[in-house]
C-alpha cells in the first residue's frame, strides 16, 4: 500500500473524519495560540493531553511508518534547537554549567535550563494536536471547508493538488533511493553523500516531468479548476466556537495562576 492509500485510508477511517473541519481547525488554532500565551510548564502538558487524547480517540495511536518518520525528523530538530536554548544562558542568573568546548562557550543556567524545558513541551505538545488534526481531517474536506468562510477556489484547490502532488514526488523519491540501495550506493560514508546528491539533483529535475505529466492527466480526466466532493462536510456550528473559547479561558487562567511554579532545575537537582 503506499502512502497516500495509508494515509487516506487511516483519515476517512478516523472516528472524527464525520466532525466539521472549520471547527477541528479552529479549535486547533485556539490550543496552539493558548500553548504560548504563558510561561507555566502546566499548558504545554495540559495541551500535549488534550492531543494525545485526541489522537487516541481518532485513529487509536495507528500511525503510518511514513508520519512516525517525519515526527522522528521533527524532533529531531526541536532538540538541537533546545540545546541551543540551553547552553545560551545569561550569568546573570544562577550558572548550572559553564565551560568552553572547542571554540564554544557553553553557560547553562537555570534559566536558560527552564526555558528549554519550556521550548521542548510547547513543541512536543502543540505537534500532537497538529498531528491529532492531520490524521482526522480529509484535505477535500478542509479545502471546502474553507470554501465556507470565503477562501478563494484558486487557494483551496492548490492545497489540494499540493497535498496529491507530494505523494507522487514522495513515491519518485522512493523508487530512486531503492535503486541506489540496490546498486550499493550507500556504501561508505562517501558514496551515501554522492548518492544523496543525486538523488537530490535528480528529484529536482525530475519534478517538472512530474509536474506536466500530472497536468496531462488531470486535463484528462476533465479538470476544470474545482475537485467535487460529493459527501460534503459538516458546517461549524455555534459549539465549536463555545468549546474554543472555554478551552482557551480555562487553559490561560491556568497558566497564569501556575506561571513560575514549577522549577525544573530544582527538580532535577542542579540547584
Amino acid at each position: 500500500m503506499s502512502e497516500q492509500q495509508q494515509m487516506d485510508t487511516l483519515v476517512y477511517g478516523s472516528r472524527m473524519v464525520s466532525w466539521s473541519p472549520l471547527g477541528k481547525l479552529l479549535f486547533t488554532i485556539t490550543i496552539l495560540i493558548v500553548n504560548i500565551c504563558t510561561d507555566s510548564l502546566f499548558v504545554p502538558i495540559v495541551t500535549f493531553a488534550i492531543g494525545i487524547v485526541m489522537l487516541f480517540y481518532s485513529t487509536v495511536c495507528k500511525i503510518p511508518k511514513f508520519i512516525l518518520l517525519a515526527l522522528l525528523g521533527a524532533i529531531l530538530i526541536i532538540v538541537i534547537g533546545v540545546i541551543m536554548v540551553l547552553i545560551t544562558g545569561n550569568d546573570e542568573s544562577c550558572v548550572i554549567w559553564d565551560d568552553h568546548i572547542l571554540w564554544l562557550h557553553i553557560c547553562v543556567t537555570e534559566i536558560s535550563f527552564n526555558k528549554a524545558w519550556l521550548v521542548f513541551l510547547r513543541s512536543i505538545a502543540g505537534m500532537t494536536v497538529m498531528i491529532s488534526f492531520a490524521t482526522s481531517t480529509p484535505v477535500p474536506h478542509l479545502s471546502q471547508g474553507l470554501n465556507q468562510i470565503h477562501v478563494p477556489n484558486e487557494v483551496t484547490e492548490l492545497i489540494t493538488l499540493i497535498y496529491r502532488y507530494a505523494f507522487l514526488f514522495l513515491e519518485r523519491m522512493e523508487i530512486m533511493w531503492n535503486a541506489a540501495q540496490c546498486r550499493m550506493g550507500f556504501n561508505g560514508f562517501m558514496n551515501t553523500m554522492r548518492t544523496t546528491a543525486t538523488i537530490a539533483v535528480g528529484m529536482f529535475i525530475t519534478s517538472f516531468d512530474m509536474a506536466s505529466k500530472a497536468q496531462i492527466v488531470l486535463e484528462c480526466r476533465n479538470y476544470r479548476g474545482v475537485f467535487p466532493v460529493y459527501n460534503m462536510p459538516a458546517k461549524m456550528s455555534v459549539k465549536w466556537i463555545l468549546a474554543s473559547v472555554i478551552i482557551f479561558a480555562a487553559i490561560f487562567v491556568l497558566g497564569c495562576y501556575t506561571s513560575n511554579t514549577i522549577n525544573m532545575a530544582k527538580i532535577c537537582g542542579f540547584i
